[in-house]
C-alpha cells in the first residue's frame, strides 16, 4: 500500500509538472495592461557622427490594436498617432515630427526564456521628421525602408521599466541649408506608461 501511494504521488507530481510545462510552452500571446500608451523621453538623441547631435524632449502617443499580442515576428500590433517634441528645449538644433500619421508599430520578438521574458522587441516604421540646424541644414528624414527598433525592458513582475530605441534614419530631402548629413542614429531611454496616467504598462504571458 505504501509503495502504491508513493507511486501515485510521484505520478501526480510528474503530471502537474508536465501540464505546467506544456501550458508555458504553448502560451502563444502576450497581454498588455492597457491598449493606449505613452512613451516619454527626457532626451531622445539624433546623432550624425562628426556633424551634429540633436537632443530633444519627446513624447510618443498611440495604441495597440488589441490588448493581446500574438508572438509572431513582424506582425502589425499598433500605431503611433501623435508625437510631441519640445522644440524650445532641444539642443544643437530643432526637430519636429511630420505627417502622415500613424507611424506603424510591429512586434519583433522577445528576450529571455519563457516564462521569464526580460524584454519585448518592437519596431517603428513609416515615420517622418524634420531637423533644423541654423546655418547648416533643414532636412526631412525617414525613407520607406527606415526602421527604429525599440527594446522594452521588462521586470520580473511584468512592468515595462524603460524603452531603448536604436536605428538609423536617412535623409529624404534637403529643404534648405548648405549641408545635411546623409543619415543619423537614434539613442535614448524612455518610460512607457498608460496614456493619461503615470501607471506603467504591464506585459504578461498568456
Amino acid at each position: 500500500m505504501r509503495m502504491s501511494a508513493k507511486v501515485t504521488l510521484t505520478a501526480l507530481a510528474a503530471a502537474l509538472l508536465l501540464a505546467s510545462a506544456v501550458s508555458t510552452a504553448s502560451a502563444a500571446r502576450l497581454s498588455t495592461s492597457s491598449q493606449n500608451i505613452r512613451a516619454t523621453f527626457t532626451s531622445l538623441e539624433f546623432a550624425a557622427p562628426g556633424v551634429v547631435t540633436i537632443r530633444c524632449q519627446v513624447t510618443l502617443e498611440g495604441s495597440f490594436h488589441t490588448r493581446t499580442i500574438a508572438k509572431v515576428a513582424r506582425s502589425l500590433i499598433g500605431a503611433i498617432t501623435r508625437v510631441v517634441v519640445k522644440e524650445e528645449a532641444c539642443t544643437n538644433g530643432r526637430a519636429r515630427a511630420l505627417p502622415p500619421f500613424p507611424y506603424h508599430l510591429t512586434f519583433e520578438g522577445f528576450a529571455g526564456a519563457l516564462p521569464n521574458i526580460t524584454s519585448v522587441n518592437l519596431l517603428l516604421s513609416r515615420f517622418l521628421f524634420n531637423i533644423e540646424v541654423e546655418g547648416l541644414c533643414n532636412g526631412d528624414y525617414g525613407n520607406a525602408t527606415d526602421n527604429v527598433a525599440g527594446r522594452a525592458n521588462r521586470e520580473a513582475g511584468g512592468n515595462i521599466t524603460e524603452l531603448i530605441p536604436s536605428g538609423t534614419a536617412h535623409l529624404l530631402r534637403r529643404n534648405s541649408g548648405i549641408f545635411c548629413p546623409a543619415e543619423g542614429n537614434f539613442s535614448g531611454r524612455g518610460s512607457v506608461m498608460q496614456l493619461g496616467t503615470t501607471t506603467p504598462i504591464r506585459v504578461t504571458l498568456i
